[in-house]
């Protein structure tokens, strides 16, 4: 089997590939982000290959970067389990989101340009037609974290957006297990408004006034 598959486009419409450690990694973060790999559960490679349709040495790669990302961990003669929710964990990413997101939300009403509020208008915009349809969990907690990334990559520092994207990941499990009401989503989807109009008006403290009350949000609701 060829090492890589041609599957994903550039701008100019070329082809670029698209590795297969890469693949594996997408597809087993997504069913753990998600829960369909449920936490503390333990992982084969030779299943999760033959249920990805990938060899072995790309879900080792894969398995390796999940656990660098704190999501799984590999245990001497033991093999892989992925890593248990607990709630001192939550509160400790908690804590680091408020240091993280006040500061790139900050950042990014500074540093946003007009044409830049077109993406992450379009993420509210489907977002909202997504809760007046059928509300799906898993398209909801997408658009969030494409909602984040981008303040994240707008607030201009690539090594704190990766620090970022990597706690959205961490709690964005937590979210999809016990946050999911359409309720709390609408209330998401409310306060990301908030947000997006404090970086749209260019002023730094709403932003960052926003993205506590956002972060408040969540600390509620986990705590109940």
């Amino acid at each position: 089997m060829s090492r890589t598959i041609a599957n994903k486009k550039e701008r100019n419409g070329a082809i670029r590939p698209v590795s297969l450690a890469l693949q594996a990694y997408q597809q087993i973060k997504r069913r753990i982000v998600t829960t369909a790999l449920p936490p503390g559960a333990y992982l084969s490679e030779i299943q999760l290959s033959d249920e990805l349709g990938i060899g072995r040495t790309p879900v080792h790669h894969a398995l390796h970067r999940l656990a660098q990302e704190s999501l799984v961990d590999i245990l001497p003669r033991k093999g892989v389990i992925i890593r248990p929710i607990s709630l001192d964990e939550i509160a400790q990413i908690i804590e680091a989101r408020m240091i993280n997101e006040t500061h790139c939300a900050a950042q990014a009403a500074i540093r946003v340009t007009q044409s830049a509020l077109d993406e992450p208008k379009r993420y509210l915009a489907e977002a909202a037609a997504t809760l007046r349809s059928h509300g799906e969990v898993e398209t909801l907690m997408a658009l969030d974290c494409q909602f984040h990334a981008w303040i994240g990559r707008t607030a201009g520092n690539a090594v704190v957006a990766n620090i970022l994207g990597e706690l959205q990941d961490r709690s964005s499990r937590f979210w999809f297990l016990s946050l999911s009401e359409k309720e709390y989503s609408v209330r998401v989807h409310e306060e990301h408004t908030t947000l997006l109009n404090a970086i749209a008006a260019r002023d730094p403290k709403a932003a960052a006034d926003a993205a506590k009350m956002h972060i408040e949000s969540f600390r509620n609701r986990s705590s109940r």
